[in-house]
């Protein structure tokens, strides 16, 4: 560690994760960076499982903040923010099993980077030879893709290096100062973190991705990417994340992708959740249109 000691709140949201917790949270305790250096925050949203009695009976240590409804990743992380005493918020998921120097190494780059947001090295737990995330980049249609996705680790992602954005699942971010929210919480699940990523770019603010700082993740484990939920707030998502921070013809152009989707998706079973995902995209338009404008204004003076 260097000598700025720097204090984190580990942020965790949950949603019946019983299975993996415990994985996740006997790898935190773990972890190089001493124990009175970060805290653990777990938001549970309303879980039908054993997660609550688990977490209240074997790790006391953690905070758990319980909650009446399922508020999604993204307002969940905003709620665990609220319960933090850290100046940097690390993300991470409930199926992540982080190696044990994973925060050290965060802390180690943001130390160098320090007006940086900071994304750790995902490979996937079932084959820790595959990757999984080296941060996000973006697709000339407005799509959000994991560098490196599905690729054996040769060692090619091994410098520290700027990056569009961080994977959600373990992310090191500073508190916001002026009261925003960490993550939209219109989101609920997906996209959030592009969305995050994309609008600190548009305000000039840079990403640093950390290799050392390593992270098994069990992917999809939250919901299946064949699940109507997968579906709705993929295809939603990411035509609301760019018209919100796209140029105008890739913004019209997802427009025209999600709408397209309906007739692709007319034989399937997720043609009902693609439906649902384009009223809900006419419901926003107006309001994110709206923030469109504000952050390019923001962005000129």
């Amino acid at each position: 560690m260097t000598p700025d000691e720097l204090t984190v709140s580990v942020l965790i949201v949950n949603y019946n994760g019983a299975k993996h917790l415990p994985n996740c949270l006997n790898a935190l305790a773990k972890q190089t960076v001493p124990r009175h250096r970060f805290e653990v925050i777990i938001v549970d949203n309303h879980s039908q499982d054993n997660s609550v009695e688990m977490i209240r009976s074997e790790f006391p240590w953690c905070r758990l903040v319980t909650l009446q409804r399922n508020t999604g990743f993204a307002e969940g992380n905003n709620i665990a923010a609220g319960f933090a005493h850290g100046h940097r918020l690390a993300l991470l998921n409930n199926d992540t099993i982080p190696d044990p120097f994973w925060l050290e190494e965060l802390l180690r780059a943001k130390a160098a980077h320090p007006d940086d947001a900071i994304a750790s090295k995902l490979v996937f737990a079932h084959d820790p030879t595959l990757i999984n995330s080296t941060g996000l980049f973006l697709l000339r249609d407005g799509r959000g893709a994991d560098r490196g996705f599905r690729q054996r680790d040769v060692g090619q992602f091994e410098a520290r290096e700027s990056v569009f954005m961080g994977c959600g699942a373990a992310l090191l971010l500073d508190r916001p100062s002026d009261g925003q929210p960490l993550l939209d919480p219109r989101y609920f699940v997906y996209y959030e973190d592009l969305n995050a990523g994309w609008q600190r770019q548009l305000q000039g603010r840079g990403v640093t991705y950390a290799p050392r700082s390593l992270v098994r993740h069990v992917h999809g484990a939250a919901a299946g990417e064949e699940s109507p939920l997968f579906w709705f707030y993929v295809e939603r998502n990411r035509a609301l994340t760019s018209l919100r921070n796209a140029d105008l013809f890739l913004a019209i152009w997802s427009a025209f992708v999600l709408h397209a989707k309906v007739v692709q998706a007319a034989s399937t079973p997720h043609r009902w959740a693609v439906a649902r995902a384009i009223v809900s995209y006419w419901r926003w338009f107006p309001w994110v249109v709206v923030e469109r404008y504000e952050v390019r204004y923001e962005a000129r003076r």
